[in-house]
């Protein structure tokens, strides 16, 4: 990928600041609990028991109970970004005393769209998709009979609390009142909430100071990467984003190419990677 510059007609001083749109970010990992050393793949262990207590007797029997291991994977995928930025078509631009600044700037950027590539693919990625790893809502983490329930249609002000009752209603009972547990929604669904309790003369919402989400003494997440119209409901504990940053598949470096070939290159290289994974799918519910 080249560096392009339109519309570059103006001769004047540089603001010294360059500006993208907004990107989504990776909020949702305040919301998962992470793993930081996966170079491939792990392995997550559910632990399942049936009749281990039992009344008292002067005899040992090892078949009386039983315990069960059960697993869930936990996979990485690698991905890159690479690209070039053109030194001579910075110079040819009204930008070229603030080149630091430009390259800076870039730096940030590839951080805050690995964020945001990550933030869409923890909910809805699909690893048939290049630069997308298998989301949340991929086969085998939440499309089980017993983790999806149906909405009544697209959420809005006038349906948002019904449905998130409903959400809560369908949730294991041994899941609810955990301390992490987590309605996650959409930034839109959060909108449609708000709106909602805005309007309920018990809770005037516009006069509030400091207010954290939450709904039915539940904690919301409010996560950009999850679609519209979709909620989910689960802890933290049970929500496993993995990752390598101990290793080299993880960085992010800038090479003046002008020593190595000649050329008046910038090379910006990112590598990473990304993949999420539930542990007891049963105790993670979605709502669509």
């Amino acid at each position: 990928m080249a560096l392009t510059i339109t519309s570059s007609s103006y001769n004047g001083e540089h603001a010294g600041a360059y500006l993208n749109a907004a990107l989504r970010t990776a909020d949702s990992l305040e919301y998962m609990t992470i793993r930081e050393n996966v170079n491939h793949k792990e392995v997550l262990n559910n632990v399942a028991s049936a009749d281990l207590v039992k009344d008292q007797t002067c005899a040992f029997n090892e078949n009386s109970a039983t315990l069960t291991l059960t697993e869930r994977v936990l996979e990485v995928e690698p991905f890159q970004i690479n690209i070039d930025l053109c030194k001579t078509t910075m110079l040819a631009d009204w930008t070229h005393n603030n080149q630091n600044d430009f390259v800076a700037y870039a730096m940030t950027f590839l951080a805050d769209s690995i964020a945001d590539s990550v933030e869409f693919s923890i909910w809805q990625g699909s690893t048939g998709t290049s630069g997308q790893f298998d989301g949340i809502s991929a086969t085998g983490m939440t499309t089980d009979a017993s983790t999806g329930i149906g909405a009544a249609g697209e959420y809005a002000a006038s349906n948002v609390i019904g449905e998130m009752g409903n959400l809560l209603a369908a949730i294991p009972a041994t899941v609810y009142r955990k301390e992490d547990l987590y309605i996650y929604m959409s930034a839109k669904t959060y909108r449609f909430y708000i709106s909602a309790i805005s309007a309920l003369s018990a809770f005037p919402f516009n006069h509030m100071g400091q207010y954290t989400p939450e709904f039915e003494g539940v904690k919301i997440a409010v996560c950009q990467g999850v679609e519209d119209d979709v909620m989910y409901c689960g802890t933290k504990s049970n929500l496993f984003f993995g990752t390598s940053l101990s290793s080299d598949l993880t960085s992010i470096k800038v090479l003046d190419m002008s020593n190595l070939d000649g050329s008046e290159n910038i090379r910006c290289v990112a590598t990473w990677t990304a993949g999420v994974q539930t542990g007891v799918a049963a105790d993670f519910t979605k709502q669509s």
